[in-house]
């Protein structure tokens, strides 16, 4: 039977109207408060994974929230790594320094502590074994933090120049771009400590040498460091002057 319009309207009469989808979405925003820190919250890990790239994203943001919620330095890169590097493990210089920035100024670091840090940062543990193993004997559970500095730049190197370099880059305290500087009495202990890594299969730490190198280079830099205020830079180490380091 077909109702008239009169009709229908009669039999409806009393019954709310439904409503359409744009006044159900502007009551659903009315029922839900969002948080007011929520946009800038998702705005900052946005830019952080983008910066980061990393391998496995939500392991990452696991570790980001994580660190954010109990106040801790969260694994993010300063900058975007373009062309993104090949490097054993996947570690690179700008997640060595997000390990650097981690670690803060406490002057040693267990291996379970630095563990949980690289996998944060979704980096191969075989890379994180193998710089353990060229600062650490099997008794040692805990190292000086910057001799992992040393050894992971050199596991990244090309030579031990690049890795003095890089290890000049990940210390400094100066913005990104300026001369990378680190005092002298920072330089001279990690560089004779990478000088006795014997490791001739790593480029970048290469066989250990001896005083007839280290000596030479050693007395060249102290003498320039006195000139620029107790530092060396990246480009101390490359200039025609300066004695081999290897």
């Amino acid at each position: 039977m077909v109702l008239s319009e009169e009709e229908a309207s009669a039999r409806t009469r009393g019954f709310p109207r439904l409503k359409t989808q744009e006044e159900e979405e502007q009551l659903a925003a009315q029922r839900l408060a969002v948080p007011s820190p929520l946009p800038r919250i998702l705005k900052e890990f946005t830019k952080a994974a983008i910066r980061t790239q990393p391998y496995d994203l939500l392991r990452w943001s696991a570790a980001y929230f994580a660190a954010l919620a109990t106040g801790l330095e969260p694994p993010v890169k300063e900058r975007l790594e373009f062309p993104p590097l090949e490097a054993p493990g996947g570690l690179t210089p700008g997640y060595l320094r997000v390990l650097h920035r981690q670690q803060g100024d406490a002057p040693f670091v267990q291996y379970e502590q630095l563990l949980r840090r690289w996998k944060g940062l979704c980096l191969g543990v075989e890379a994180l074994d193998t710089i353990w193993g060229l600062v650490a004997t099997e008794e040692q559970d805990e190292v000086p933090w910057l001799h992992i500095v040393s050894a992971g730049s050199g596991l990244i190197s090309q030579s031990p120049l690049q890795t003095m370099v890089l290890v000049c880059e990940t210390l400094t305290t100066e913005p990104e771009g300026a001369s990378a500087c680190v005092p002298m009495t920072t330089f001279e202990p990690l560089y004779l400590h990478v000088s006795q890594l014997d490791h001739p299969g790593l480029p970048g730490v290469g066989p250990a040498v001896g005083i007839d190198v280290t000596g030479p280079l050693l007395e060249h830099l102290r003498a320039v460091a006195a000139e620029q205020g107790g530092n060396v830079t990246p480009r101390n180490l490359a200039h025609f002057n300066c004695p081999k380091l290897y």
